[in-house]
């Protein structure tokens, strides 16, 4: 077993294709199967199923994986060392968030003499988890409802993660200005009267669905989204100037300041819960703990 195999490995897991993988590899579909090959055969285990359009990780290839990422952004690590010294590299997912953006620049410049780098990478709930648990990145900042906040916590632990809450804020409707509700005045809308609006939303996240048992839980199945974007800048341009709404927190969502005003919606005591993930039992680093202390300090008291 070499390096060369496990980098091929990851790149095949990641992409579900063989030949997808070999464009990202610089190498040929036939050398990246008989790469994979070797490397199950050395293993004794099969790594992927062969489906008729592309792979899939068979369950003992998903446990082969997470060791896998681990031990190659270990060396990525290890690289960056050779290549630059000591520099110390910060890395973090997240739900897409203008909020985190505009802290992060700020973070950026008090820390600018520290000369941290960062790597930064926007992406859906569940996505965040398993870039945490698998070691690619550090931290991972998302946002959740309360109401899903227990089968959330339950599927942290099954993947070793802790969850810790950093603040709560309503579950806001933000109508853009071409919809009957700009400018309408209410004070509350509830989930019947979002029957015939589109929307725009940064990610349709399993989460926003895991045990919606509750007849008045949210659900994304119920909202008519013809659009979803990781780009806030988007989000933006839409509601400025389309019929689309969207459905967010109130404080965090300041992409939305300055384009409509947001109306709360009436999901009786639920709430949108903003917090981080870390690998649960292992040490904090000194620079993630600064990033906390810095984030901590810029939102309001609950």
């Amino acid at each position: 077993m070499d390096l060369k195999q496990l980098q091929y490995f990851v790149a095949c897991a990641q992409s579900g294709s063989f030949s997808d993988a070999a464009k990202i590899l610089y190498s040929t579909q036939s050398s990246v199967s008989k790469v994979i090959k070797t490397l199950e055969n050395t293993l004794g285990i099969q790594l992927f199923d062969r489906l008729p359009r592309g792979i899939r990780l068979t369950v003992q290839g998903q446990k082969v994986y997470h060791y896998v990422c681990k031990i190659t952004n270990e060396i990525d690590t290890l690289e960056n060392m050779a290549a630059h010294g000591m520099t110390k590299w910060i890395r973090i997912s997240l739900n897409p968030s203008s909020w985190f953006a505009d802290q992060f620049v700020d973070f950026y410049n008090e820390t600018y003499e520290k000369k941290y780098h960062f790597q930064i990478t926007a992406a859906g709930v569940r996505s965040v988890m398993e870039r945490v648990r698998d070691y690619m990145d550090d931290i991972g900042f998302v946002y959740i409802l309360s109401q899903q906040k227990e089968n959330f916590l339950h599927e942290l632990a099954r993947n070793k993660i802790q969850f810790v809450a950093l603040y709560e804020t309503d579950v806001i409707l933000y109508p853009g200005r071409q919809t009957e509700f700009y400018d309408s005045e209410k004070e509350r809308v509830d989930l019947e009267e979002l029957e015939g609006l589109r929307f725009i939303q940064n990610y349709q996240d399993e989460f926003f669905d895991i045990g919606a048992a509750r007849e008045d839980a949210f659900q994304w199945q119920n909202l008519d989204i013809s659009v979803l974007t990781n780009s806030d800048h988007i989000m933006e341009k839409m509601l400025r100037n389309s019929k689309v709404s969207n459905v967010g927190g109130s404080y965090l969502s300041e992409n939305k300041t300055g384009t409509t005003p947001g109306i709360p919606l009436n999901m009786g005591d639920s709430k949108v819960i903003f917090g981080y993930m870390l690998r649960r039992g292992e040490e904090t680093d000194e620079s993630i703990q600064e990033l906390l202390a810095f984030l901590m300090s810029r939102l309001p008291k609950n």
